[in-house]
């Protein structure tokens, strides 16, 4: 990942396990599902390695939405980091439903058709975002909080920002 999608798209915030250094308060410090604050932060504070493939991504809001902004071009069909046939592929259910390779994949007015959603939480953080390619539109939404409320709590701020994103 650090040499095919990190370096290319210049994400420096990006790396693997929790955030921060150990025992210092310089990055958001997760907090469990109860609200309370995890007893510690950085490297090991994260889902255990095994998980890996499934998560342990972090970095930065912006160089998320470098990420998304170059998911949102390649659905586009427009030049990107990626061949266009391989975000054709992380992008369609390749058994019919709604799952396309870490894309849910369901249509919504406000997109104009197929929005893309993606959805992660390590226990300790939150981070939710919605594409729409053929507006050219996505949200990102983020908590330093596991759990459902904040999982209801990021799915209102997206909802939230699409409104506002329709009336413009």
């Amino acid at each position: 990942m650090k040499t095919v999608i990190f370096e290319p798209l210049d994400m420096k915030s990006a790396g693997y396990g929790g955030v921060g250094t150990p025992g210092q308060v310089d990055q958001p410090w997760g907090h469990a599902a109860d609200g309370k604050p995890v007893g510690g932060n950085g490297p090991e504070m994260d889902n255990p390695p095994v998980v890996g493939p499934a998560g342990r991504v972090h970095c930065s809001l912006g160089d998320w939405a470098v990420f998304i902004a170059d998911q949102l071009r390649g659905a586009r069909g427009e030049k990107a980091l990626l061949k266009p046939e391989t975000y054709q592929k992380l992008h369609t259910p390749p058994f019919g439903g709604n799952y396309a390779l870490g894309w849910v994949v369901v249509e919504r007015e406000w997109g104009g058709g197929p929005v893309l959603t993606h959805a992660g939480s390590n226990t300790m953080t939150y981070a939710v975002t919605w594409l729409a390619p053929k507006r050219d539109f996505a949200v990102l939404v983020v908590t330093n909080q596991g759990g459902d409320a904040a999982a209801k709590a990021c799915d209102e701020a997206a909802s939230a920002l699409i409104r506002l994103h329709q009336k413009s």
